[in-house]
């Protein structure tokens, strides 16, 4: 076998080795064609779709006069159909290599499709996030958008954050109040929409990251959209010719933002310094605490008083309880140091591009004016005139409540709590009927001085000294006042309601006895005057039943009204023993026994009731008019010659049947009554006597005025 040169060789290998590259690349052409066709296809299918859907959405939009015609909501849909869409047309292109005819150089589809989809984008996307930013801003700050341009008016009013609970809580410290929970949640908000326009910025000017557009797309349109979005942040970038909008943009909102800031601070710094709950407590305190514990106030109804008690020791509570939970420290600095979340919410306004430091600044210059003017409140309130109510406690490192005040706050709350200052509750009808109704509250009224005592020993001296005094009449007064309560009610229900019904004796005693002991109980309390009325209810009882037996007393003949008045006799023969029931003026003694034994029952009865009674009631002129009747039955019926009903006798007899006009006077004259005794009977003598003169008196004028004319007529005459 001869030897074959080694160039020879090599060409052979060459040759062979070249077939089989083109070989495979025919191969691998035809594969790639394959993928193309279908990549192709998918793309084509993709590309119509897209394109059909622009055309159409177009053509929407060139119906519609103006954007606010259309729902805003369609051009949300729409902005994220085309960021979808955006990002969908984004294939691997290494297919087009086997398509010459795909190639940029014969043909720019994809050039002419990038133009007409970044038309779109501006136009749906970038001006629907624009829009959707100033009305994220216009929900934040209260103003309103401009029709048509979807911007924020710049000459209308912001408004405030109003706090999600806006419930008043008792604090000290600026994080617990709503107005600080708004700020903050405001700041919060703001911060997102911070963020956003930054990205918006960062899109419009440079293009962008799809970071920074997956965020904006989050924040305005509520979707976390999937995917790179490096294409899409591309398509963001606007033309140079409009790179003033988004600066003017920044511009509105911060304008609103900090509008809106500036008023949610100023209502915290009122909330906390000009309307400050330690000051309106305090306002409240001295309102109703005005003459409540002057000694030389006029003592007010007790449940008026009690009212002032409840009000003053619940703004006490309301003080303690704001007072203890400390971080209060503040009100006395210097500057207005609120503590770490306030600071916490100035830096982050500070670090919010939309806010910056200069606001903080402006913000510190008007908090550090209303923090003068509290200072200087605060000085008045609680300064070093007199006992302040207010203290600081070192140990504790916060203000509270001064001895003296923490002293009536507990004082008040033991007396709220003591029996004596419940309201009374009235005992049922049946047990106020019993007969040792009376007895039972005795026992209870001790049982309220024994109360009395304990809280005088106990919790008196708790007080401040100005109001120990007062303090104590007010006890006083109420434990008499519900002592005297309960009996006058016992004591009027165990009664007899029927006047006419007899009075047990025995009963009455008993009565009197319990009234005694409770007056003595009252004279304890200092309810001296409450002890004198249950004595006069008793006695009054008594007077009542007298009335009723001077009543039946009116009955008797004697006091008829026909001898009261003798306006009826003309002149004519009186037989006087008739004014009082006697046929003549031989009945007359007849009448004037009857008269005297009915007297005699009437005033047996009468001692029965005064002898009861108690030396006031034997002081009332209604006993002392039954003991003179029964001193003048006395000597009526010893036949003593001063016996009014003697006299009386004596007077109706001597005056006679022949009583007339024309002797009335002279017979009158000499009978007339001679002083004696003051009794009841003799006032009717002397009364019948002067209305019988009267009347004399009366005819005798007229009788003389009618014979003047009849003598006077005949001179006349000549």
């Amino acid at each position: 076998m001869s030897a074959v040169p080694l160039p020879a060789r090599a060409g052979a290998f060459l040759r062979r080795h070249a077939y089989d590259f083109a070989r495979g690349l025919l191969v691998a052409w035809a594969l790639g064609l394959c993928v193309a066709a279908v990549q192709l296809g998918s793309w084509r299918q993709e590309l119509t779709r897209t394109l059909m859907q622009l055309n159409a959405d177009a053509q929407f939009r060139a119906r519609a006069q103006r954007r606010e015609a259309v729902d805003p909501e369609w051009y949300r849909r729409k902005a994220l159909s085309l960021l979808s869409a955006t990002e969908r047309m984004r294939q691997d292109t290494a297919w087009k290599l086997f398509v010459p005819g795909s190639w940029q150089v014969f043909d720019d589809l994809e050039e002419q499709l990038r133009e007409r989809i970044g038309r779109e984008f501006g136009e749906i996307v970038v001006e629907t996030i624009r829009r959707e930013l100033y009305a994220r801003a216009s929900q934040l700050t209260g103003v309103p958008l401009v029709t048509g341009a979807g911007d924020l008016q710049v000459d209308a009013e912001c408004q405030s954050p109003v706090p999600q609970n806006p419930e008043r809580k008792l604090t000290a410290a600026a994080e617990d109040l709503p107005e600080f929970v708004a700020v903050a949640d405001y700041v919060a908000q703001v911060e997102k929409l911070d963020a956003a326009m930054q990205a918006f910025l960062s899109l419009q000017y440079a293009g962008g990251q799809s970071q920074q557009l997956r965020q904006l797309v989050a924040y305005t349109l509520n979707t976390d959209l999937p995917g790179d979005l490096a294409r899409s942040a591309l398509l963001f970038h606007g033309p140079e010719e409009v790179s003033l909008q988004p600066a003017l943009m920044q511009t509105r909102l911060q304008w609103a933002t900090r509008c809106s800031l500036a008023k949610a601070m100023t209502a915290l710094h009122t909330r906390l310094l000009n309307t400050n709950d330690l000051f309106a407590l305090e306002q409240g305190l001295v309102a109703r605490s005005a003459g409540l514990f002057d000694p030389a106030a006029r003592p007010a109804p007790f449940d008026r008083t009690q009212e002032r008690y409840r009000a003053v020791h619940g703004l006490l509570d309301d003080q303690q309880a704001l007072l203890a939970k400390g971080r209060n420290d503040w009100m006395r600095s210097g500057t207005l140091q609120l503590g770490p979340a306030y600071q916490q919410v100035l830096q982050r306004i500070a670090r919010t591009r939309l806010f910056g430091p200069e606001v903080v600044q402006q913000l510190e210059g008007q908090s550090g004016a209303a923090f003068a003017e509290f200072r200087r409140q605060f000085q008045a309130a609680f300064g070093s005139q007199g006992e302040p109510g207010i203290v600081w406690l070192e140990k504790e490192q916060r203000f509270g409540l001064s001895p003296d005040r923490a002293g009536l706050r507990e004082g008040l709350a033991a007396l709220l709590k003591a029996p004596f200052m419940t309201e009374e509750v009235p005992q049922p009808a049946s047990r106020l009927r019993t007969g040792a109704s009376l007895v039972l509250v005795t026992d209870e009224a001790r049982t309220l001085a024994d109360a009395r005592i304990r809280f005088l020993s106990d919790h008196l001296a708790t007080f401040p000294a100005y109001a120990q005094p007062v303090i104590g009449r007010v006890v006083d007064a109420r434990v008499s006042e519900l002592i005297y309560q309960k009996a006058y009610r016992t004591l009027k229900s165990a009664l007899p309601t029927d006047l006419q019904a007899p009075l047990d004796p025995v009963s009455f005693r008993q009565q009197r006895d319990q009234v005694l002991a409770l007056q003595a109980l009252l004279r304890e309390t200092g309810g001296a005057v409450f002890g004198e009325r249950l004595a006069a209810t008793l006695d009054g009882e008594l007077l009542r039943r007298l009335a009723v037996i001077q009543d039946d007393w009116r009955q008797q003949p004697l006091q008829d009204a026909r001898s009261s008045d003798f306006g009826w006799w003309q002149g004519e023969s009186l037989s006087l023993s008739q004014t009082v029931g006697g046929a003549d003026a031989a009945s007359v003694p007849a009448i004037i026994s009857r008269m005297a034994t009915r007297l005699d029952l009437l005033g047996q009865q009468a001692r029965a009731m005064i002898v009861l009674g108690s030396p006031a009631l034997t002081a009332d002129p209604a006993a002392q008019r039954w003991l003179q009747i029964q001193a003048e039955l006395e000597r009526f019926h010893a036949r003593g010659a001063d016996s009014s009903l003697l006299r009386l006798e004596r007077y109706l007899t001597a005056l006679g049947p022949d009583l007339r006009r024309e002797n009335c006077a002279e017979r009158l004259a000499a009978q007339a009554p001679v002083g004696g005794h003051d009794d009841e009977i003799a006032q009717r003598h002397l009364q019948i006597h002067t209305a019988l003169l009267n009347r004399c008196t009366e005819l005798r004028v007229q009788a003389a005025s009618v014979a003047a004319p009849s003598t006077a007529a005949p001179a006349t005459t000549q």
